[in-house]
């Protein structure tokens, strides 16, 4: 797991790339399961197999949690 510095370099390393994805419709940085312990989080409109496909597990040698949000809406 990386910490939190890492998953923030891999967000702007990669976020764009990932933004670009069909269903992607966010990518942030979140504690993983220990106290310093961070992972990079993609928001998905729906949770289907196409999405997941095209979102790795990992990035880098880190992994990525896959979470459906659905539609964010401007404010």
């Amino acid at each position: 797991m990386a910490g939190k510095d890492e998953a923030t370099r891999l967000k702007r390393r990669h976020g764009r790339r990932l933004l670009q994805l069909p269903g992607v419709v966010g990518v942030g940085v979140a504690r993983g399961r220990g106290a310093e312990d961070y992972v990079l989080v993609v928001s998905v409109e729906e949770d289907d197999p196409s999405t997941r496909g095209a979102v790795k597990q990992t990035v880098g040698d880190e992994p990525v949690r896959i979470v459906k949000t659905g539609k964010f809406k401007k404010q």
